[in-house]
C-alpha cells in the first residue's frame, strides 16, 4: 500500500501510472479515477510538486499517448510502500471508517443491511461515527433503506441497544450470502481483511473429501463467509429446519461439517445440515464423477447443448463433448443455488444482455425449453451466466493462429473465463487465446510458446513468471482495452492487419520528407491513435438491423385438405408451403426443404419452438443458396405428428454460423411477450399481417 501523499486521491494516482507498464490517456485516468479532466490535470500538477520536493522523478506525458511513470520513479516509490494492516471489519462493522460520500445508495443500503444483520444493536452515534456524517444524514438513509427492504423478509427496529435488524436467521444468512460477493469488493477497496486462520486447511480438507475443487473466487469468498459465520456461531445464532433431510451429498460431507462446528463446542442438526448446503453451492472448476448429482446433471446438460444447437442452427459439434462436461461441472453448484432458494447476482448480466443479446435470448429459450427437467425458474442471472459457456463454444479461431499463445487465466471459473474469452477472440481473431486456466495450472502450464499471461487475478501470483502478466477485469474497461492493444502491437501480434499496413504507410510517407527520430515511438503513438479513433467509431455506430434476413410474410387462408391415412399428413405440406417463397426466389434448393421434412419425420417435433411456432430450419450445406426466413401464418391450425398444434411457420435459412443470430434472438424476445404473441394470432388477412410484423421489426 502506497502512502507518499497527503492529499486524497494523490496515493492512487501513483499506484496506478506504477501499476502500469504503459502511458495512460488522459481519458483512462479519467475512468479508472472516476474524476474529471480538469481534476486529473490538477492532480497530476499537485502530485508532481510533492514528488519535485522530495528529489523523486515526475510524472511524464509522452504526446498522444498519456502520463506514465519512468523505472527510475517507479523504483523509488517502493520505499513508500506500507505493509498492510489487517482488520477485522467483516465481523465488526463498528469498526469500519468509510465516507458516505464515497458509496452509491444501492453500496450505502447493501452495507447498513450488512451491519445491522452482522452487529446485535447499532446505535446512531456509531452510524455517525462510521461514515463521518451529521445525525439528521444517518437518519435520512435509515429511511431510504426502509424503502430498500420493502420486499426482504427482516426489518429494522429500534432497541435500548441501538438498531437492530429483527427476522428469521435463515432469511438473513441468505441475503448475506446473496450480497456477501458485492460487501467483500466494496470493503476490499478500504481494508485489507481478516480470516480464521484455520479456515484454509479446512477448506483443503473439504475439496479433498468431496474430490471438487472449487474456483478461486469461490475459494476466497468462502474464506471470508466462514470466518463471519464463526462470529454467528460464537455469538449464538441459530438457523431451524422444520425437517432434517439429507441428500446423498450432504450426508457425504456431514462429517466434515460436524468438525468446522466442534471447533465452537456446536452440535446442531440444523447447522451441520445449513453448512453442508452452502459448501454445495460453491462453484467448483472440476467435480468428481462420484459426486451423486453428476449422472443426473450430466443429461440435463446435454439436453440443453442439443436445443440450443438445434435452436441456434449452430454447429458446435467440435467439442460437444468438453461443452457438455464443463456445463456439468456449473450445474452442481447452479442445482444447490436454486433449490435452496439462493439468488444469484451476475454481474455481468448487463454487459452480456447489451453486447451479447442474440446469444442471451438463445440460451433463455433453450434453458427455459429444459426448465421442467429440472421443477426450477432460472433468473436471468443465471441464464446470462451459462450464456458464457455456449459464447465459448460458439467463436471460431481462423486457421492461420500463430503457435505463440496468450494464456487467459481467471479467478471466477470457467464461465467468466469463457466469456473473456468470447470478448478477446471476438477482437483479436487472429490471435491464439488458451484458457481457461486458473492461477494453479497456469503455475504449472510450460512457458515455451506463451508470450503474455492475461489474468483477472493479482499479478503478485506471477511474480516468478518469465514471460509479462496483465492484468484486466473479466468486461474489461476502455483504459485496460487500450493497454492490452499496445501490448499485443509491441509483442508484435497480429491484432489488425489494415491498420498496421496503414501505419507503415503513413510512416513511408513521412520518412520521405522528414527525419524520424524515435521510429518505435512514432509507430506506437499511430497505432494508439489509430485503435482509439476506430474503437470510438465501433461503440458509437449503430447496429445493423436484424430484420433484413426476413424475405417474406404470408398469410395462408387456405385449408389444408383433411389426409386420408393413404396419404402423407398434412404437417409436410405446411412446410413445403411456408418455404416455398425462398425456393421460388433461390435463396434455398428444393433438397433444403425436404432435409428439414425428414429431420422432423425422424426425431418428432424437436423445431417446435411453442407458442404455436415451429421453426423450421436445417444446415447450410443441405441446400442454403443465401441467408433468408420467411413467416407463414395459418388460418387453421397445423397438426403436427406428436399432436401438438402450430399456426406459424418460420423457414430460416442461414448460410452460415452467425448471421442469423440477430433475427433468431429478436424472434425469440418476441414469442416471450405474451401480448405479441396474441396479436400475431388474431392477423386475418395478409395485409395485418405484414403491417404487424414489419412494425414489430422496426421498433427493435
Amino acid at each position: 500500500m502506497l502512502s507518499f501523499c497527503s492529499f486524497k486521491n494523490g496515493d492512487k494516482l501513483l499506484a496506478l501510472l506504477q501499476q502500469n507498464n504503459h502511458a495512460i490517456s488522459i481519458e483512462g485516468l479519467q475512468e479508472a479515477m472516476q474524476l474529471s479532466r480538469r481534476s486529473i490535470l490538477y492532480l497530476i500538477k499537485k502530485v508532481n510538486r510533492a514528488l519535485s520536493e522530495q528529489g523523486l522523478p515526475l510524472i511524464q506525458n509522452k504526446k498522444g499517448q498519456g502520463y506514465y511513470l519512468e523505472e527510475q520513479g517507479k523504483h523509488a516509490l517502493r520505499s513508500y510502500e506500507q505493509e498492510p494492516i489487517v482488520y477485522n471489519v467483516l465481523t465488526r462493522p463498528r469498526k469500519m471508517r468509510i465516507p458516505l460520500k464515497d458509496l452509491h445508495l444501492e453500496d450505502r443500503n447493501r452495507l447498513l443491511d450488512y451491519m445491522l444483520i452482522t452487529e446485535p444493536g447499532i446505535s446512531l452515534q456509531d452510524f455517525m461515527d462510521i461514515f463521518q456524517v451529521a445525525r439528521n444524514t444517518v437518519l435520512q438513509e435509515i429511511r431510504h433503506l426502509e424503502s430498500y427492504n420493502q420486499k426482504a423478509p427482516f426489518q429494522v427496529r429500534v432497541t435500548p441497544r441501538g438498531r437492530i435488524m429483527e427476522g428469521s436467521e435463515l432469511a438473513k444468512r441468505r441475503w448475506v450470502i446473496e450480497n456477501f460477493a458485492a460487501i467483500l469488493h466494496l470493503l476490499e477497496r478500504y481494508y485489507t481483511l481478516s480470516y480464521s486462520p484455520d479456515i484454509p486447511a479446512l477448506l483443503q480438507s473439504y475439496e479433498d473429501l468431496v474430490g471438487n475443487r472449487l474456483t478461486d473466487d469461490a475459494h476466497h469468498f468462502m474464506m471470508y463467509f466462514l470466518t463471519w459465520y464463526d462470529q454467528r456461531l460464537i455469538n449464538g445464532d441459530r438457523v431451524s429446519f422444520a425437517q432434517i433431510e439429507w441428500s446423498e451429498e450432504e450426508i457425504r460431507i456431514r462429517d466434515w461439517a460436524k468438525e468446522f462446528l466442534a471447533r465452537h463446542n456446536v452440535s446442531d442438526r440444523s447447522e451441520c445440515l445449513y453448512l453442508c448446503r452452502i459448501m454445495r453451492q460453491q462453484a467448483v472448476i472440476s467435480v468428481s464423477q462420484k459426486d451423486a448429482l453428476y449422472g443426473s446433471l450430466h443429461i440435463f446438460a446435454e439436453h440443453l447443448v442439443n436445443r440450443f444447437a438445434s435452436l441456434s442452427g449452430l454447429d458446435i459439434a467440435q467439442d460437444r463433448k468438453g461443452l457438455v462436461d464443463r456445463l456439468t461441472v456449473h450445474l452442481i453448484s447452479a442445482y444447490h443455488r436454486l433449490q435452496n432458494g439462493i439468488r444469484y447476482q451476475n454481474p455481468m448480466l448487463s454487459k452480456i444482455k447489451q453486447d451479447y443479446q442474440s446469444l442471451f435470448y438463445l440460451t433463455k429459450a433453450a434453458v427455459k425449453s429444459q426448465e421442467y427437467l429440472w421443477h426450477a425458474d432460472f433468473s436471468d442471472d443465471e441464464i446470462a451466466l451459462i450464456a458464457t459457456y455456449f459464447g465459448g463454444a460458439i467463436v471460431q479461431q481462423t486457421e492461420e493462429l500463430q503457435q505463440r499463445q496468450i494464456l487467459v487465466v481467471c479467478s471466477s471459473g470457467i464461465g467468466t473465463s469463457q466469456f473473456l474469452l468470447l470478448q478477446l477472440r471476438n477482437r483479436y481473431p487472429q490471435v491464439h487465446f488458451t484458457g481457461p486456466l486458473s492461477t494453479a495450472e497456469c503455475l504449472q502450464f510450460p512457458l515455451d510458446d506463451v508470450s503474455l499471461v492475461i489474468t483477472t487475478t493479482s499479478r503478485q501470483y506471477f511474480q516468478n513468471l518469465t514471460c509479462p502478466v496483465l492484468s484486466i477485469s473479466p468486461l474489461p474497461t476502455a483504459q485496460e482495452w487500450e493497454e492490452l492493444h499496445n501490448r499485443l502491437i509491441e509483442l508484435n501480434f497480429p491484432v489488425d492487419t489494415e491498420l498496421r499496413e496503414n501505419v507503415r504507410e503513413i510512416i513511408d510517407i513521412i520518412s520521405d520528407y522528414a527525419k524520424i527520430e524515435d521510429m518505435n515511438g512514432l509507430l506506437k503513438g499511430l497505432n494508439d491513435y489509430f485503435y482509439r479513433k476506430s474503437h470510438r467509431m465501433k461503440v458509437s455506430s449503430k447496429q445493423s438491423q436484424s430484420t433484413s434476413l426476413l424475405k417474406y410474410v404470408n398469410y395462408c387462408s387456405s385449408e389444408f385438405p383433411t389426409p386420408s391415412l393413404k396419404t402423407k399428413p398434412a404437417w409436410p405440406e405446411a412446410i413445403q408451403y411456408a418455404c416455398e417463397p425462398l425456393l421460388h426466389s433461390h435463396f434455398i434448393v428444393q433438397s433444403y426443404i425436404d432435409r428439414i421434412i425428414a429431420l422432423l419425420s425422424r426425431y418428432g417435433d424437436y423445431m417446435v419452438l411453442g407458442k404455436g411456432v415451429l421453426l423450421a430450419h436445417a444446415k447450410t450445406k443441405d441446400g442454403v443458396l443465401a441467408s433468408s426466413a420467411a413467416l407463414t401464418l395459418f388460418q387453421n391450425p397445423i397438426t403436427m405428428q406428436s399432436g401438438k398444434e402450430i399456426r406459424c411457420i418460420i423457414c430460416l435459412a442461414p448460410q452460415n454460423q452467425h448471421d442469423h443470430l440477430d433475427f433468431l434472438a429478436l424472434l425469440l424476445q418476441k414469442l416471450n411477450d405474451a401480448e405479441w404473441c396474441k396479436t400475431l394470432f388474431t392477423r386475418s388477412s395478409q395485409n395485418e399481417l405484414e403491417s404487424f410484423i414489419w412494425q414489430s421489426m422496426d421498433d427493435i
